[in-house]
């Protein structure tokens, strides 16, 4: 399986079952551009593999429904979270996607830890959002409170991690932009989106007011190989 993108007026691809050579974020080979957009529709064999695995999982009593949508089913949006973090995979630690595809198969629960400090070289984990559209409107990064947990939307429930928010549709996404616990804090609002029924509250911010993704770039290689030795201690949940 693969994704590709284009850039430079030439379309490449990417094998998720080869070691990408270049390291840190995806970058045109021609000018060195980061980039933003891909097609993952070369792995949707996968991902609806993956997919129905979780439904079944839900028909089991081992996957609660979400409820996050009135207009999309939870297969529909299981599709969706786990097509964009495929895509924010490939963009911000192509040489990590065996890894991801390994964790992503697997029953455990990874709450803010969609992408780990060891596969991006960031400080924080990465928690992947997804959205279809965004324009004056539309397009929030939300956060609800974790399964389990009674009562309304609380900002303790917002993790201590980076917020990237992806849209589009399966399996055409785009990286618009990031926040962290501190940013969506202070820019976002509780419930900015209608709460419908059986639905739980949320924390958002709307897309227009997250930071450049080139900013969160820039921390890729912070701290040296002590810093990554921390990272991957962290991963572990040792420090």
């Amino acid at each position: 399986m693969h994704v590709s993108f284009q850039h430079c007026d030439q379309s490449e691809q990417l094998r998720l079952d080869e070691r990408y050579v270049q390291p840190g974020p995806l970058r045109c080979k021609l000018c060195g551009a980061l980039i933003s957009a891909i097609d993952v529709a070369g792995a949707q064999s996968w991902l609806e593999t993956q997919t129905t695995r979780k439904r079944e999982l839900a028909d089991s009593g081992q996957l609660a429904t979400r409820k996050q949508s009135t207009q999309q089913s939870d297969e529909d949006i299981d599709r969706d979270g786990l097509s964009a973090e495929l895509a924010a995979c490939a963009l911000l630690c192509p040489g990590s996607l065996k890894m991801w595809c390994r964790a992503a198969e697997s029953s455990k629960g990874n709450r803010g830890r969609d992408l780990l400090r060891r596969w991006t070289g960031f400080k924080k984990p990465v928690e992947v959002k997804h959205t279809r559209y965004h324009d004056a409107q539309r397009g929030f990064l939300l956060v609800r409170p974790p399964r389990q947990t009674p009562g309304r939307m609380r900002v303790e429930y917002i993790d201590d991690v980076y917020y990237v928010l992806m849209v589009g549709e399966p399996y055409h996404h785009s990286m618009i932009g990031w926040t962290d616990r501190q940013g969506l804090i202070r820019d976002g609002e509780l419930n900015p989106v209608p709460i419908q029924r059986g639905q739980r509250e949320c924390w958002g911010v709307h897309w227009s007011k997250l930071r450049p993704i080139g900013e969160l770039l820039a921390e890729v290689g912070c701290g040296g190989k002590f810093g990554a030795l921390a990272r991957w201690l962290a991963d572990l949940g040792r420090v």
